[in-house]
């Protein structure tokens, strides 16, 4: 967060006041040596982020195929600081490198290098780039556990309290117990960092719920049906792709989860009464 000078106006006037806004600078991830994408991200998690995004890209399948991962350049550390880099702060380092085993699909990055903020890394080549009842959890979720699912998510946004301009996803067990929550400018890349940060740790996604406070588009339920993640659930509303490919996938779906309701859209038989 860095501060900022501002005007807040109100119906009655003005004033000048001190405010706090997110910061939001490029990440290149670079794969076997080769440029792959350059997302726009809050800085933290990095690490976490390159390999969510690997992941649930499809490009590798196992996180034991990466056999390095190293951060090049100390600019999470300065945006943490509160210091704002100059430029778009790629070559200060900004990049996560990894050699992994056999990568696939990296070509269609190629084309659509820099992924902007609200764009995801998802693309339309790779809408079909899942099969039929990929997700085979048995998992069984008591109604009760996703009716404070909301709650914990909000209380450890930090960033989101104080700026109001980030996007939280967290990874819940079947009790509703909280393993890992992640703040970022882009819906997609908080869902990165939580799936990373759980594969760097051996943590296995296939008996988990995923909670999201942005709305569930497409890239979004593929990226959770590539990790087999069985449950999706969120703040908000989900779409008509999205509840397609989770019906075919074996994905159960819930939106507006806010504490008090939720709406089950594919795949009910996961969540008791």
């Amino acid at each position: 967060m860095i501060g900022w000078r501002i005007t807040r106006f109100f119906p009655s006037g003005k004033e000048e006041a001190d405010d706090r806004v997110v910061v939001e600078l490029p990440l290149e991830i670079v794969v076997n040596g080769m440029p792959l994408v350059a997302l726009m991200r809050l800085p933290g998690m990095d690490q976490e982020l390159a390999v969510g995004f690997c992941l649930t890209e499809g490009i590798i399948d196992d996180v034991k195929r990466i056999k390095l991962l190293r951060h090049c350049g100390s600019l999470e550390a300065e945006a943490a600081a509160g210091e704002i880099p100059g430029g778009d702060a790629l070559d200060k380092g900004n990049v996560v490198e990894l050699e992994v085993e056999s990568p696939r699909g990296t070509d269609r990055f190629s084309s659509t290098y820099v992924v902007r903020t609200g764009c995801g890394g998802a693309d339309l080549s790779a809408i079909e780039d899942y099969h039929q009842g990929w997700v085979t959890s048995e998992l069984r979720i008591p109604s009760k556990v996703l009716y404070g699912l909301e709650g914990t998510l909000t209380a450890r946004q930090e960033v989101f309290r104080a700026t109001g301009g980030t996007h939280g996803a967290g990874v819940f067990d079947g009790g509703g117990q909280v393993l890992v929550v992640a703040e970022d400018v882009g819906r997609h890349n908080a869902l990165d960092k939580v799936v990373g940060w759980c594969a760097l740790r051996g943590i296995s996604l296939e008996d988990k719920i995923l909670m999201l406070s942005g709305r569930v588009s497409f890239e979004m339920a593929l990226k959770a049906v590539r990790v087999r993640i069985p449950v999706l659930v969120s703040v908000v509303a989900a779409s008509l792709k999205t509840m397609r490919i989770a019906e075919r996938a074996g994905l159960t779906v819930a939106g507006f989860c806010d504490g008090k309701r939720f709406n089950v859209y594919t795949h009910g038989w996961r969540i008791l009464p």
